[in-house]
């Protein structure tokens, strides 16, 4: 895959070179922390969000249990595809994951945005997502209903 092949070889150039010249990488350097309080500041006060985080465009929201605010989610709530089905109605695609067997980690979104995103872009990715989480919350506080807590699992 890497010898005689010029074309592909030309196209990776020619993407290093955009990169390069529009400063995409020092931008995202820039942008990124101000992204992350916007998202952090989108998702205050819901029950189901535990830590925000991120680097650059790269960011990370953990779900958990709204009758604690820190055990996983139960896994037969599967919040991760009802993440990805609500927002994929909301025309935002995310990358979520299940929480794992070993109960090392619980239920996780990734927001991974392009380097080419503008403002308005970024600043609808955030609403847009917000607007996930809320319905999310709506829909694991009904189905949780009067379940107990289970406990944090790895702890």
């Amino acid at each position: 895959t890497w010898d005689g092949a010029p074309l592909p070889c030309a196209v990776g150039l020619a993407v290093l070179d955009v990169i390069h010249e529009r400063r995409l990488v020092e931008r995202v350097r820039e942008r990124g922390p101000r992204l992350l309080d916007e998202l952090r500041a989108s998702l205050q006060g819901s029950s189901i969000v535990g830590e925000v985080r991120g680097r650059g465009f790269l960011l990370g929201v953990d779900l958990v249990d709204p009758r604690d605010g820190r055990s996983f989610l139960p896994d037969e709530l599967d919040a991760a595809a009802l993440v990805d089905d609500i927002a994929f109605g909301l025309d935002l695609l995310v990358s979520s994951t299940h929480s794992t067997q070993d109960g090392y980690a619980g239920d996780e979104v990734l927001l991974a945005p392009a380097y080419t995103s503008s403002d308005a872009e970024l600043g609808q990715m955030v609403e847009r997502f917000a607007t996930t989480i809320a319905s999310l919350e709506r829909k694991v506080l009904q189905q949780l209903g009067r379940q107990p807590v289970a406990t944090a699992r790895g702890s």
